[in-house]
């Protein structure tokens, strides 16, 4: 759902009206409220309008589809409940099915569908047999819906996310693509377009769609968590916690609770980490990845066996995720079994596109451990194959042509890491992509180390002097490198036009 839940308590509505708040300004403020997508306001001028007409048909039927809106399946069950059966509207019993699946009851939301197979059916019935796990159905749900209703924007996203959870990115940015062509303003089309930006490494174009969402739907709990979650994957940790201090919504499904861990975690507060996420565990149950940074917590706690606890069902489920099977071997390490680390990364020996930082751990755990191969262990962990560096390479390239900062930053940390950290133009590019997903202090602590190696090349003065200039922190010395720039490369385009605009200041 792209929905948020901010429940409105009797005494906030008591007090309200205690202050003389006329009823049927509120019942007329709410509707502006909710044609504005201003759902929380709403919600609160809905409490007053009803607590003075709780019986009044119409304002219970907005009360239950804002309700929807803020993701509240109680309040909105609560209130359809009460629309007596000839005020009910033409779509009571998809509703219901709605409020049903919010309350985390998809066997009631499909009982309440029946034998509706109109495309809005579809769409809930697919959410629902996702919640039941049944990603098969779920897609046949949705790709009959849309054979009924292609233009339909919240059947194309809610199948967009499905397709990124099955990891076909290409067919999720094809659905996003198409929600957006029919309603660019649409909440679910923002969201899903965030998120499928997400997954391809443009994270430029997710924090562009989760603040449009934003603007156009007020304090809206999936684009501000969203928003918060792209910014701590470009770095920008200040900004991803101002964020989250802008939530005024509760938190149904524990997702704020996992984005102040991760910003503990950045900060290495690992008390802070497992404090957070234990007092949400109930909501966090399914979530693998406040699993794994909760296991981490433990680990760095000196809590490593009870890690290794919470790591094993995963990993028995997904051995094929090289993050669990990190995680577990760090754990192992620090419960004193190296054998069992080496047990679990020896997978990786032989691949050929096994990351650096996995292989020196395997080196490490092998030396702990005494183990035979360790000298092949170690011999894999100096000189990593080259075709895995020509790889990152190759996907280093190719993100930065398309704009896909995020993807272009895993590939060049990968050649980062198996490297002495010294090729210019690696640096230059991880220099230029922080600067786009807009991670200014990264981006100049790389400019700076390009800049070091190779303070003869255009390019690399031009991205130093650039940054500098947009970061205001030496704008002359920036002018004094653009100008540099432009006299050893006159007919590079960039270049000029970054001069141009820094002097005219």
């Amino acid at each position: 759902m792209t929905t948020s839940r901010i429940p409105l308590t009797i005494a906030l509505v008591l007090a309200l009206a205690a202050c003389g708040k006329d009823p049927k300004a509120s019942a007329d403020a709410a509707r502006k409220h909710f044609a504005a997508h201003d759902y929380a306001a709403a919600q609160v001028d809905l409490g007053v309008a009803l607590g003075a007409f709780p019986d009044d048909s119409t304002l219970l039927e907005l009360h239950a589809r804002n309700a929807l809106m803020l993701g509240d399946g109680v309040a909105a069950g609560a209130s359809l409940q009460k629309l007596p059966t000839g005020k009910r509207p033409a779509d009571f019993a998809l509703l219901v099915a709605e409020a049903a699946l919010m309350r985390g009851k998809p066997t009631d939301a499909l009982a309440t569908l029946g034998t509706d197979v109109s495309a809005s059916a579809q769409r809930i019935r697919g959410l629902a047999m996702l919640a039941q796990d049944n990603r098969t159905g779920a897609a046949t749900a949705f790709e009959a819906g849309l054979v009924q209703d292609p233009k339909n924007v919240r059947l194309l996203a809610a199948d967009a996310k499905l397709k990124l959870m099955t990891g076909d990115t290409a067919a999720a940015r094809t659905l996003a693509d198409r929600g957006l062509a029919v309603d660019g303003g649409a909440l679910d089309a923002m969201i899903a377009d965030a998120m499928v930006s997400t997954a391809e490494g443009d994270l430029a174009r997710a924090l562009a769609s989760y603040d449009k969402a934003a603007a156009g739907y007020p304090g809206n709990l999936t684009a501000l968590t969203g928003k918060a979650g792209v910014l701590g994957d470009a770095g920008r940790i200040d900004e991803m916690e101002a964020v989250i201090k802008t939530i005024q919504a509760g938190d149904p499904d524990g997702t704020v609770a996992y984005l102040n861990a991760r910003v503990a975690a950045e900060r290495k507060q690992w008390g802070k980490v497992r404090d957070i996420l234990q007092a949400s565990e109930d909501k966090l149950a399914s979530r693998d990845d406040a699993v794994v940074l909760y296991a981490r917590a433990l680990t760095a706690l000196g809590q490593p066996e009870q890690a290794r606890a919470r790591l094993a069902p995963l990993l028995t489920r997904h051995p094929e995720n090289l993050l669990l099977r990190r995680e577990m071997a760090m754990a192992q390490l620090a419960g004193h079994d190296p054998a069992g680390a080496v047990a679990t990364l020896k997978v990786l020996a032989h691949s050929k596109d096994a990351a650096a930082d996995d292989l020196r751990l395997l080196a490490r755990a092998a030396k702990e451990a005494d183990d035979p191969d360790l000298a092949t262990y170690e011999a894999r962990a100096r000189f990593p194959s080259p075709r895995a560096l020509g790889a990152a390479l190759t996907a280093g390239d190719a993100a930065m042509r398309a704009g896909n900062w995020g993807n272009a930053i895993k590939a060049y940390d990968q050649i980062m890491a198996v490297t002495d950290g010294k090729n210019p133009l690696v640096l230059n590019n991880l220099a230029w992509a922080y600067s786009q997903v807009g991670n200014i202090p990264r981006a100049l602590e790389y400019a700076r180390r390009a800049y070091a190696v190779a303070p003869d090349n255009a390019s690399v003065m031009d991205t130093l002097g650039w940054l500098l200039v947009q970061s205001g922190g030496d704008r002359k010395r920036g002018i004094q490198l653009l100008r540099a720039a432009a006299q050893k490369a006159p007919g590079n385009q960039t270049i000029r036009q970054h001069l141009a605009q820094a002097q005219k200041g």
